[in-house]
């Protein structure tokens, strides 16, 4: 066989034909020959024919598959691109978000910074004013004690310099017991005292000794 089909077909077969000569072959078995040969030419030309077309088929799922690997390829390529390109998008909107979570949280702490700051500044000042409220109580105390006990020392001193009365001018004897009572002349009324130890009547040393167990331990304090 050459190319697509036999070297002789079966139809050039069916037309051949042969001179008769003396003492030939017997034309009848040339022509069995003929007939066999034709069929088995026809034969081999139809499997050739579905060999070709099988061939045509094969060819053309090759071509298909080429093509269809060549769409795969572009396929694979164009899916690369896109992985890169949302992986490269992703990973700048991860960096946005990042950066902003970031500067929202600087801003955050700026904040909490001057608010804490500002509330150790009012903190701080309002320490200062109670000091400032202690000391002047404080002050206010010593300064009440310290006139409490001038205004005691004063008072002591006035007792202790009043004279000792002696008590036997209070005393009566039989015979003025006897005597009817001379009336006194009058005495001019003492005007008010203005301290109310002034009307009280105790000695200067029942004074002392009364304001040096009250007092005494705060006087030692100070």
């Amino acid at each position: 066989m050459r190319g697509d089909t036999i070297m002789i077909s079966a139809s050039e077969i069916h037309e051949l034909r042969f001179e008769k000569a003396a003492f030939g072959y017997k034309q009848e078995d040339i022509d069995e020959f003929l007939n066999k040969l034709e069929e088995e030419a026809a034969i081999a030309q139809r499997e050739l024919d579905d060999s070709n077309n099988k061939i045509q088929v094969l060819a053309d799922k090759v071509r298909e598959y080429m093509r269809d690997e060549d769409a795969l390829k572009d396929a694979l390529l164009g899916a690369q691109k896109e992985g890169h390109r949302i992986i490269s998008e992703a990973n700048a909107k991860a960096e946005e978000i990042i950066a902003q979570a970031k500067e929202k949280a600087d801003a955050m702490m700026d904040e909490v910074t001057v608010q804490h700051d500002a509330l150790i500044e009012k903190n701080e000042a309002e320490i200062e004013e109670e000091h400032k409220k202690l000391a002047a109580a404080k002050k206010q105390v010593a300064d009440f004690k310290k006139a409490l006990f001038d205004m005691y020392k004063e008072h002591l001193n006035m007792l202790s310099a009043m004279p000792e009365e002696d008590d036997t001018t209070f005393g009566m004897t039989e015979e003025n017991a006897t005597e009817p009572a001379q009336p006194k002349p009058a005495v001019a009324a003492a005007p008010a005292a203005s301290d109310p130890f002034d009307a009280e009547p105790f000695s200067a040393k029942a004074i002392q000794g009364a304001y040096d167990s009250r007092f005494g331990d705060l006087q030692d304090k100070d």
